[in-house]
């Protein structure tokens, strides 16, 4: 599998009065190519200081954040602002749709800042918007939709510029639960087909359950790993462990009992 992000030996330290703290504490893990990962964590754990670390929105005090290759923690400013216009997309709680443009018109915002034309632009954030399942609402202003189709916009706003790595900051804060498992069952959705790489922030355990991995954060150490993958698999009956169902035709049965069988069918 393609090695997509790397952390190693990551800390990050704030000076509170005479004290430290250790939002970030000798953090070390690897993401790969088409994963769904979400962190987990209480408020103060770590888990939204990580995820900036790994967009390149704060600068870690310690250790290496290496995301397809490029040592983001060693960019400058417009290193890191060209990086995130090139290879990333955002999912934000509070949505952060521009209230004077229709969905379509926000979908595609980001394109513009590479310098595409227009009608391209509208072209994909059309195409987008069809697959988030919002075909009718296109034409429709924020203050027209609900919340979570506002957040379906979010999420094509996100896959609009083809990004390598989705990253997604409590993308369901704002929902009611019914709603939230519609958008996450869409986010699940969208990387198994496009095989994306997403991180999530969250704090509910429930909803990470979509995800590939889950990795609990406590006092910025990752202190376990869950890969929902071998549950599901532990979930299957015994014959699809194999990736292959058993096939129940009269080929697999023993040559005496098929013979039984048909005897009784001719007496009947």
């Amino acid at each position: 599998m393609e090695k997509v992000i790397e952390v190693k030996n990551l800390y990050k330290l704030y000076r509170v009065g005479d004290s430290v703290v250790r939002a970030l504490d000798g953090v070390n893990f690897e993401l790969y190519k088409g994963e769904f990962c979400a962190i987990v964590g209480t408020s103060g754990s770590g888990k939204s200081t990580l995820l900036n670390m790994l967009a390149g929105l704060e600068k870690p005090t310690k250790g290496e954040v290496i995301i397809s290759g490029v040592h983001i923690e060693g960019l400058n400013e417009d290193g890191l602002v060209k990086f995130r216009r090139d290879n990333v997309g955002f999912i934000f709680q509070s949505f952060h749709l521009i209230g004077t443009m229709n969905a379509l018109e926000n979908v595609a915002l980001p394109l513009s800042f590479r310098g595409e034309s227009k009608s391209t632009r509208l072209k994909k954030a059309d195409k987008m918007l069809d697959l988030v399942n919002l075909k009718k609402h296109k034409k429709h202003m924020p203050n027209q939709m609900s919340g979570g189709q506002q957040q379906r916009v979010g999420v094509a706003r996100a896959l609009v510029v083809d990004p390598k790595i989705i990253f997604a900051d409590e993308p369901t804060g704002n929902l009611d639960s019914h709603t939230s498992e519609e958008v996450m069952a869409l986010m699940q959705r969208i990387v198994r087909e496009q095989k994306k790489t997403l991180v999530m922030v969250t704090h509910d355990n429930h909803l990470a359950e979509y995800a590939d991995r889950v990795f609990h954060i406590i006092d910025g150490k990752i202190v376990q790993i869950e890969d929902n993958r071998l549950k599901q698999v532990d979930n299957l009956p015994e014959e699809d462990k194999t990736g292959e169902k058993r096939k129940h035709n009269e080929s697999d049965k023993p040559d005496g009992k098929r013979k039984s069988e048909e005897r009784e069918g001719e007496s009947k």
